[in-house]
């Protein structure tokens, strides 16, 4: 009999108490959970994706923004500039206008004789020319003629032939 219960001892060994149906699930709620955590990781990476992803659309759009924006300063400041020596050449135009002006006023006090007269004789110390001595030009025909040089023309009659065959 030792035997047989030897046999019943051995098969004791490997023997089971409980259900055997529980113990074939643990392993699979084991593999369940590591399909959840790997899911739940992937969800994780996804969002962090698409978080970076509008993270870089949102500063690529405040960069966009930020070019445009110093785009549109840029040319106010050219305008601004514009504006300032525009404003410039129309003081320089009327400050030359008044000048003008005032060169118009000298003329017209110029072209008066008696202005004049007064003016020579008084400042520069000039006198006053009396009838014996004016002297009357006639500028209708032309005084200042001048002389043209007569061209002097050699003539080596062969020499001169020759040059003009080969020239």
């Amino acid at each position: 009999m030792n035997g047989v219960n030897k046999v019943i001892v051995e098969k004791n060994k490997f023997q089971m108490d409980g259900n055997t149906v529980l113990a074939a699930i643990e392993p699979l709620k084991k593999r369940r959970y590591d399909d959840l955590e790997t899911s739940k990781k992937q969800i994780i990476n996804n969002k962090k994706l698409k978080n970076d992803k509008r993270k870089k659309s949102i500063l690529k759009s405040i960069g966009f923004g930020f070019v445009i924006g110093m785009v549109i300063i840029f040319r106010y400041c050219m305008i601004y500039n514009y504006q300032q020596e525009n404003a410039k050449a129309k003081n320089a135009i009327d400050l030359l206008s008044k000048e003008n002006d005032s060169y118009a006023v000298d003329l017209i006090k110029f072209s008066n004789i008696g202005y004049i007269e007064k003016t020579a004789t008084t400042k520069l110390h000039m006198v006053k020319p009396k009838v014996s001595d004016i002297q009357y030009l006639d500028l209708s025909k032309s005084n200042l003629v001048t002389k043209e040089k007569p061209q002097v023309k050699i003539n080596n009659g062969v020499v001169s032939k020759i040059k003009n065959i080969i020239f």
